[in-house]
């Protein structure tokens, strides 16, 4: 431990005296060591804010329709016992279906868009919520009054304001004209209203109109109402969508009798955080990789600065190995040389990536977060050490194997 000691000493002399040459060769080292850490930081960062943000907020279970009958898809009276039972996990269960016809006002002919739903549809978490007037309630549902929920972009289509409460539209469905009145107007972002009235503008189109209805109201176009082959809950905070799941497919087959039928089950969806942070994932380790070029560039840098001074250094060598040094002695003295080059330089990368991190997240630029990796710092410490062993060892074995005859007479 004595003599590697003294080789870590003879290391730092040299760099010393060579300080801004060996300032240079560190250079590509620190670059490609705090680009890695700065871009593995900020991805971690954005990928935690997708996880985050993109915490379910319902979950839909559904009817196997190829081996049930219309007598096991989901009823009214399933939707309430899937809410009673789990009333403390759940804040609204929903059944919808859908429809499409026309709707006519003195700005013009509009087709209309019907969701058949429920009334807890108006908890819906995602869809913006009712600004003015309310959402219909369980006696519209069950009287099949012809009552509506509209959006503002369709509201303001129609009437050219939002202040459309208890105003009446005439839809026509299948033939059969339909008077409803407004109960109530969901809220949307302006800038989405401008945008789609452009688009539909540019190919000469109007806006369509959405309109929210008790799915009793069919009967008023002489459709019988029917069941349902999905129910989408809604979860309250922190709640799995998975348990919540399985525990209303036992409501389900409990109140339709199943015995091991699996007719009622999760239904797929696409999972948009784990794509999202995979694609993330895959996009840190591409950007990481081309930024890790330059710590190849920064070891060649290495082994060439290593390669001058074995040259500026010919003399030392000879008499060392005159006097008997050992040729393993002359390859560790090198080297420690290099690697200590490397770790320097890593450790210099690492900190200037980590104040850039926190710089990221603090002063929150571009919107951008960041989340230093300490899997990432102990890559990037072992990568950069690793750099400077590799690329010395051809500097270092060319030093050893110097005939010491040779050496002495390029004095």
């Amino acid at each position: 431990m004595g003599q590697f000691g003294e080789y870590i000493k003879m290391a730092l002399y040299n760099l010393k005296e060579n300080k801004g040459r060996s300032f240079l060769t560190m250079l590509g080292i620190i670059i490609g060591i705090s680009s890695v850490i700065t871009i593995i930081s900020i991805g971690n960062g954005l990928k935690a804010d997708v996880m985050e943000t993109d915490e379910p907020k319902s979950v839909t279970v559904k009817v196997d329709e190829e081996e049930a009958d219309n007598l096991q898809l989901i009823t009214w009276e399933d939707m309430q016992a899937m809410k009673d039972r789990l009333s403390d996990r759940v804040d609204g269960v929903v059944g919808s279906a859908s429809s499409q016809g026309s709707v006519a006002t003195r700005k013009g002919s509009f087709d209309a868009y019907l969701t058949l739903t429920t009334p807890d549809a108006g908890k819906d978490p995602i869809q913006d919520p009712v600004v003015r007037g309310a959402y219909f309630d369980e006696d519209d549902m069950q009287n099949a009054s012809p009552v509506c929920v509209i959006d503002k972009g369709s509201a303001i289509a129609l009437f050219g304001n939002m202040d459309v409460v208890g105003m009446e539209l005439d839809v026509t469905v299948d033939s059969t004209i339909v008077t409803f009145q407004v109960m109530g107007v969901r809220d949307m972002d302006d800038e989405l209203i401008a945008a789609n009235n452009e688009a539909m503008e540019m190919f000469g189109m109007k806006m369509p109109i959405y309109i929210e209805t008790p799915y009793t109201v069919s009967e008023a176009w002489g459709e019988a109402p029917g069941n349902f082959s999905a129910a989408t809950l809604y979860l309250k905070s922190g709640q799995s969508a998975n348990s919540v799941a399985k525990s209303a497919c036992q409501v389900l087959d409990s109140r339709h009798m199943n015995d091991g039928d699996n007719l009622f089950s999760k239904q797929a969806e696409l999972d948009m955080s784990s794509t999202l942070g995979a694609v993330l994932d895959g996009v840190t380790a591409f950007i990481a990789f081309v930024a890790g070029i330059s710590l190849l560039v920064g070891g060649i840098g290495v082994m060439n600065i290593m390669l001058v001074s074995v040259t500026e250094r010919t003399r030392e060598i000879g008499i060392r190995k005159s006097l008997g040094a050992k040729t393993s002695s002359i390859v560790v003295q090198f080297l420690c040389e290099s690697a200590i080059l490397s770790g320097i330089g890593g450790i210099i990368g690492i900190l200037i990536g980590a104040g850039i991190s926190y710089g990221v997240a603090a002063l929150k630029i571009g919107g951008l977060s960041a989340r230093l990796s300490l899997s990432a710092i102990l890559l990037t410490t072992g990568f950069s050490c690793g750099v400077g062993i590799l690329f010395g060892i051809y500097p270092a074995r060319k030093a050893a194997r110097m005939s010491p005859i040779e050496a002495l007479r390029q004095i």
